[in-house]
């Protein structure tokens, strides 16, 4: 009887045993998973990095776009996503349009996502002053965008004063900019008093590498 009892406790430890082991399985398969998504996310990134280095930006975008089908949300594949639509939109002027429209989604959705990181920020400014010519949307993006940065920012001067120079070289955009911003209660900065070094447009640096930047 006791046996019986000794026996009959040993397979209810078994039982209760294999009961905790089988969430842990699950558990551990459910870790392989995640860390197989994590691992193919970082070589889709890495692959569409070495590409954009080697001047290869259309296969760049696609494994961009193929990283942020494991992490929608990552900030810095969709920044390079739109550097690469961003070169794209260049070499196809003046029948760029389609990738300056995608250049633009993917450059504002980085920085939305990354909010801290200014040079994504600083991009996506260049990149819609630069598109000032062929884009009002554009341009109001932009000036929409410093009204929101404090004037204690150290990027502050830089941005307002590659629009205040965009406005003096484009009627229409003086136009926008005159009715959205400069008559506004912030101080003007004149054209006349800025060097040279100041107005600088980036064109012409698009082409960097990611290890020129």
């Amino acid at each position: 009887m006791l046996a019986r009892k000794a026996g009959g406790g040993s397979a209810l430890h078994d039982e209760e045993t294999m009961k905790f082991k089988k969430p842990n399985m699950l558990v551990l398969v459910m870790l392989a998973c995640l860390g197989g998504q994590a691992a193919g996310q970082q070589s889709e990134f890495a692959a569409g990095r070495a590409y954009y280095a080697q001047g290869e930006f259309r296969k760049a975008a696609a494994h961009f776009q193929l990283a942020l089908k494991t992490n929608p949300n990552d900030a810095e594949a969709y920044y390079w996503m739109g550097m690469s639509y961003q070169v794209l939109a260049d070499i196809a002027t003046p029948l760029g349009g389609k990738y300056n429209s995608k250049a633009r989604l993917y450059l504002t959705k980085a920085m939305e996502l990354a909010p801290s990181r200014p040079d994504y920020r600083r991009e996506l400014i260049d990149f819609l002053v630069d598109s000032a010519n062929s884009s009002g949307i554009a341009l109001k993006q932009a000036v929409d965008i410093l009204q929101t940065v404090s004037e204690s920012d150290p990027d502050y001067s830089y941005m307002r004063r590659r629009l205040e120079h965009e406005s003096g070289s484009n009627s229409s955009a003086e136009a926008i900019l005159g009715s959205l911003f400069l008559v506004g209660p912030r101080a003007v900065y004149r054209i006349a008093e800025l060097p040279a070094s100041a107005l600088s447009s980036r064109c012409g640096t698009r082409h960097r590498t990611p290890a020129q930047r």
